[in-house]
């Protein structure tokens, strides 16, 4: 049973976070979609912990691409010095806080998303927007698939079943 759920936890986050990113015109809605699978977990406390997690490095990523992209752009260097100096930066910040190590990752996508005319600020505020949407989404699946199972399966959900171990 527990890995039914998790199947179908993963399934209808995957699917309603691309839908509902696609309806608010966000540029990648598979990133959205993608976000919702990475923090779905096993248990819910574990997905609470890979969402504020997935979104707090994502938060240090985009500023980290911004800002650097923003100043070293006024310096007249070229993009792959810009994402290099984003990476290092984040890099660091993932040395002394582990937690936010999706900013290393964050930092490419940003410059990457329109690579042939980067353009952090705005790249980075939509690629933000559809991680948000996709770690919210997921959480809320799980959350929502947990809490139907509960309800319906009472017995099985204390005997051991997904929502055995909610916090």
């Amino acid at each position: 049973m527990r890995d039914a759920l998790f199947v179908l936890r993963c399934t209808l986050a995957a699917a309603a976070a691309y839908l509902i990113a696609l309806w608010l015109g966000l540029d990648y809605p598979s990133w959205a979609s993608v976000s919702a699978i990475i923090v779905t977990q096993e248990r819910i406390s574990d997905t609470r912990s890979a969402t504020l997690q997935r979104l707090a490095g994502t938060l240090a990523g985009v500023v980290t691409a911004m800002v650097t992209g923003i100043a070293l752009e006024q310096l007249h260097f070229g993009t792959v010095v810009q994402m290099s100096a984003g990476v290092a930066i984040a890099a660091w910040i993932a040395r002394k806080w582990p937690q936010l190590k999706v900013a290393m990752w964050t930092v490419p996508i940003v410059y990457l998303s329109h690579a042939a005319d980067p353009q952090p600020l705005v790249d980075g505020l939509w690629r933000g927007a559809e991680v948000l949407v996709g770690g919210l989404t997921g959480a809320a699946i799980h959350f929502l698939v947990d809490a139907l199972f509960r309800r319906l399966m009472p017995a099985q959900a204390g005997a051991g079943g997904t929502i055995a171990h909610p916090v």
